[in-house]
C-alpha cells in the first residue's frame, strides 16, 4: 500500500524552491486566503483556479496556513476563486502565468455570511433542474450543499487520512424490528472513502441497484456523484422542511424521468445556523412490486474536520429480502421478511504523520424501538438515560437513538405521557454501552390492566369491583384540570320477592393533567360516564366492563372554552 503523506510547511517550501528552480512545464500558482477583517488564515476553504473560458482548471483545500497549491499549471491567464461554506464568494483578478513561472497570489475573504435561517420552504414548490438555476431559494441551498459534497470529494481524492472504522452486516425483522444477527469487523488503514460508489455515469447508466451475478448490489451515491453533470442532468430539485426540532433545511431531489433502471430520490438536509450540509437520506425508485417499502433506502452523513476537510463519518444502506409462502389454496405470495443493513461509521481519523483530528467515535450508544402492548410501533415516546439531560422521542416507525454515550452500563426509562398522567411510569432497562458501538433495547408499553393496576396502587379497592381510568381532554387534546367525571350505574335488589332500582352516582376531580380514577366499579353493569366543567358538559359514554377484565381507560373530550381561569 502507497502512503500518501500531508506535506508540513517545510515540505511545501522545499517543493516550492525545487519547482522554480527547475526549467519544466510544471507552472506553480500558490493562493493564500486570509479574513478580509482580521488577517487570519482560513481554514480548509475551497480554492478553484479558473481558466479564462471559466473552466476550473483544479480545487483544493486551504490548509491551516490558509494556503492553497496548484502544481502543473498550463500556460495562460487565470483567476482565483475562494469559496467557504456561509461565507459570500471571492474572486481574484485575472493573472497571466508564464512557463515555468511561480506565481502567488493573496485572496482575502470578506466577511459576508449566507443566511439559511428564515427561508420559506413553501416557496419552492416546483422540481427544478440542476439545483435550482431556475429558483434563486433552491439555488442558493443548493450552493452551500455543493460547497460541503465537493470539499468531502477533494478529501476523497486525496487520501491523506488513516481511518479506523466499523463495518457491520445486520438482518432485522420486517415486522418486529428485532436485530436477527449482526457482524461487526473493524478496520484500520488509509482509504479513500469509507464505503464504495461507482461512478455516477455507470449508477445513473446501469442504476444505483445492479445485478452482481444472481445478488442484487445496492449503491450509495458519494459526494462526486451527487456532484457529476450526469446527476445533475437526471434528477431536480425542490426545498423541504425537516421533520425534526433542529429546523434542518431540506433539499429535496428525485429522477427527473423513469429510465428504466432502478434510481433513487432523497433530501440533503442543512443546518440553516451555518450553512452546513448534515447527512442525506434517500430511497430507491423502480423497484420491483415485492421489494418497494418506505424502509428501503439509506443516510449518508457529513462532517467538518478540524483541518477544513470533509469526511463521511457514518453511512448505511437497508436492503429488502424477499420471501415466497405459499397460502392454503396454494398460491404463492411474496413479501418483505427481512431487512438487510449494511453500514459503517468512522471510529477515529488520523494524518499520515499520526497526528489524530478528533476521535469520532470515543462513545457509543443506544438504539432500539418502542412498542406497544400489540407489537405495533409507538410514537412518542420520551427515552432518556437516568442521571443525564440526554432525552429523544420515537419516531413514527418506534424508533429512538441515544448517542455520544461513554463506555458503561446505563438506565434507561421510557416515559408514555399517556400513561405517566395516568400515574404509571416503569422501571428503568439497564444496558451496557461499548466505545464505538450501539447496544440494541427494545421496549413495550404495559397492557391497560398493568395501568389500571399502578393507577390504583395504595387504594382500597373492593372484592368483585373493576377499575375506571382515562383522561378528560379538550379540543387540541390537552388535559383539562378540575373537570368533574361523573359514573353513573343501577343496581337491583331481590327484597322479599320485590324487585327495586338503586340509582348510584361516583363522581370525581381531574388532576391538573386531566387524570381521573375510579378505583372500584361493579363490573357486569351499564355504566354512564360524562365530565362537566361549569355549564359545559360532554357526551355521555356508556360502558360495560366484564369481571373477567381488570378494567377500562377512557378518553373523555369535552368542547371549546372549557379550561378554567387561572390554570395554565
Amino acid at each position: 500500500m502507497t502512503v500518501i503523506r500531508r506535506p508540513n510547511s517545510a515540505i511545501v517550501a522545499a517543493l516550492l524552491i525545487a519547482l522554480t528552480s527547475q526549467d519544466a512545464s510544471a507552472q506553480t500558482v500558490l493562493a493564500r486566503v486570509l479574513d478580509g477583517e482580521s488577517g487570519q488564515p482560513v481554514i480548509g476553504a475551497l480554492v478553484h483556479l479558473i481558466a479564462t473560458e471559466g473552466q476550473a482548471q483544479s480545487s483544493t483545500l486551504t490548509d491551516d496556513l490558509g494556503r492553497a497549491l496548484f502544481v502543473g499549471v498550463p500556460d495562460g491567464r487565470m483567476h482565483l476563486r475562494a469559496e467557504m461554506i456561509g461565507q459570500a464568494t471571492t474572486e481574484t483578478a485575472l493573472f497571466l502565468v508564464g512557463h515555468g513561472e511561480t506565481v502567488s497570489r493573496e485572496i482575502r475573504m470578506e466577511t459576508s455570511a449566507i443566511l439559511l435561517e428564515g427561508i420559506d420552504v413553501s416557496a419552492s414548490e416546483r422540481c427544478e433542474i440542476r439545483g435550482g438555476e431556475e429558483g434563486m431559494i433552491v439555488a442558493e441551498v443548493w450552493n452551500e450543499a455543493r460547497k460541503a459534497l465537493l470539499a468531502a470529494s477533494i478529501t476523497d481524492n486525496r487520501g491523506l487520512y488513516r481511518y479506523e472504522t466499523m463495518r457491520y452486516d445486520r438482518d432485522i425483522d420486517a415486522e418486529t424490528d428485532a436485530v436477527l444477527s449482526e457482524e461487526r469487523q473493524r478496520r484500520d488503514s488509509y482509504m479513500r472513502t469509507p464505503f464504495e460508489s461507482k461512478p455516477a455515469d455507470e449508477l445513473v447508466e446501469g442504476g444505483f441497484i445492479q445485478d452482481d451475478g444472481g445478488a442484487d448490489i445496492y449503491y450509495a451515491p458519494d459526494a462526486a456523484a451527487l456532484l457529476s453533470d450526469v446527476f445533475l442532468d437526471t434528477h431536480c430539485f425542490r426545498l423541504a422542511e425537516a421533520p425534526n426540532p433542529q429546523g434542518f433545511i431540506g433539499l429535496e431531489f428525485e429522477p427527473t424521468e423513469d429510465r428504466g433502471v432502478p434510481d433513487i430520490r432523497g433530501a440533503m438536509w442543512l443546518d440553516p445556523a451555518t450553512a452546513e450540509l448534515q447527512w442525506l437520506e434517500y430511497s430507491y425508485t423502480g423497484l420491483n412490486r415485492e421489494r418497494r417499502s418506505p424502509r428501503v433506502g439509506g443516510r449518508v452523513e457529513f462532517r467538518r474536520m478540524p483541518d477544513g476537510s470533509w469526511i463521511v463519518p457514518e453511512w448505511w444502506i437497508r436492503m429488502p429480502v424477499v420471501g415466497v409462502s405459499q397460502d392454503y389454496q396454494g398460491n404463492r405470495n411474496t413479501r418483505i421478511v427481512q431487512y438487510h443493513q449494511t453500514g459503517g461509521l468512522v471510529l477515529d481519523v488520523r494524518e499520515a504523520g499520526g497526528r489524530g483530528l478528533g476521535r469520532l467515535a470515543r462513545t457509543g450508544g443506544i438504539e432500539g424501538v418502542v412498542r406497544d402492548s400489540l407489537g405495533l410501533p409507538l410514537q412518542g415516546v420520551r427515552v432518556g438515560v437516568v442521571g443525564s439531560n440526554q432525552e429523544v422521542y420515537s419516531n413514527s416507525e418506534g424508533r429512538y437513538s441515544i448517542t455520544e454515550l461513554p463506555e458503561g452500563r446505563y438506565r434507561v426509562q421510557f416515559l408514555d405521557e399517556r400513561l405517566e398522567v395516568m400515574g404509571y411510569v416503569s422501571d428503568p432497562l439497564e444496558r451496557d454501552v461499548v466505545q464505538g458501538e450501539m447496544s440494541w433495547l427494545e421496549y413495550v408499553t404495559p397492557s391497560v390492566g398493568d395501568v389500571l393496576f399502578e393507577a390504583c396502587r395504595g387504594e382500597v379497592v373492593a372484592d368483585n369491583t373493576v377499575r375506571l381510568a382515562g383522561v378528560v381532554v379538550d379540543e387540541k387534546g390537552q388535559g383539562v384540570p378540575l373537570a368533574t367525571v361523573r359514573v353513573g350505574y343501577t343496581r337491583f335488589r331481590l327484597p322479599t320477592g320485590t324487585i327495586l332500582q338503586d340509582q348510584s352516582w361516583m363522581e370525581i376531580t381531574t388532576t391538573r393533567e386531566g387524570f381521573f380514577k375510579f378505583c372500584g366499579v361493579p363490573p357486569n353493569t351499564r355504566l354512564t360516564v360524562d365530565a362537566g366543567l361549569g355549564e359545559v358538559m360532554s357526551e355521555q359514554a356508556i360502558l360495560d366492563i366484564p369481571d373477567h377484565e381488570t378494567g377500562r381507560m377512557l378518553t373523555i373530550r369535552l368542547p371549546s372554552g372549557t379550561r378554567p381561569s387561572g390554570v395554565m
